[in-house]
């Protein structure tokens, strides 16, 4: 079976710090007579699933035309969902806060759910938002040596009451000189850490010298 793990952008989706992104304007439409329907669409870059590349940290950092072809197909066996239930007023997730049973340090793509993904359509989402602590950035650094992409329900890794903690970490996943990209906002809503993954297709959308986009990510479970 196949499955997004990716969300739909619309006029609802959110956005890291409350705001409402997307804009799509009509410019030819068949009931006003044209023979076809165009529109011009407007959009932050990190808006809804989106993925983070070095450049967006790093000047000199690699972009999305910097990876090829088959970085983007991941084996099932080399991903890995980790469930994260964090105690309550704890917004970053520390590594005591992880089930380390059955954990596999090969792992190519390592995504944590959280739940926060059902509180999606409040402020909540955005305003109180888990994200990834400098503790556990730094415990991937260092176990996870092929890892090549994190991925997060969260809507940023960073967490809107820790920035400055986040902007560490971002850094640290992002180093250009051994990248591990970052997914944030996916669905995950389908899926669990009992999924037996086949293969995972993340595909971002080609810009060049984005720092950062969209991404469609399609499973098969």
């Amino acid at each position: 079976m196949l499955i997004f793990l990716s969300y739909i952008i619309n006029a609802d989706t959110p956005i890291y710090g409350g705001e409402k992104g997307f804009l799509s304007k009509s410019l030819n439409s068949i009931r006003d007579g044209n023979t076809a329907n165009t529109s011009k669409w407007e959009f932050p870059n990190h808006l809804g699933t989106h993925i983070d590349f070095p450049y967006h940290f790093f000047q000199k950092g690699q972009t999305v035309e910097d990876f090829s072809t088959y970085f983007w197909f991941i084996s099932g066996e080399k991903t890995q969902i980790l469930e994260i239930n964090l105690p309550d007023n704890n917004l970053l997730i520390k590594p005591e806060f992880i089930n380390k049973d059955n954990l596999s340090f090969d792992s190519e793509f390592l995504i944590f759910k959280t739940g926060i993904g059902k509180y999606r359509d409040k402020d909540r989402y955005w305003e109180h938002n888990p994200g990834i602590g400098i503790e556990t950035a730094e415990w991937i650094r260092k176990n996870f040596k092929k890892i090549r992409i994190i991925g997060f329900d969260s809507i940023s890794i960073s967490s809107w009451q820790h920035r400055d903690a986040g902007r560490i970490v971002h850094k640290k996943m992002l180093n250009p000189k051994n990248p591990i990209l970052i997914v944030e906002d996916m669905d995950l809503s389908k899926v669990s850490k009992d999924t037996i993954f086949k293969i995972v297709y993340v595909a971002p959308l080609r810009i060049t010298k984005s720092d950062g986009g969209p991404v469609t990510i399609i499973a098969e479970v």
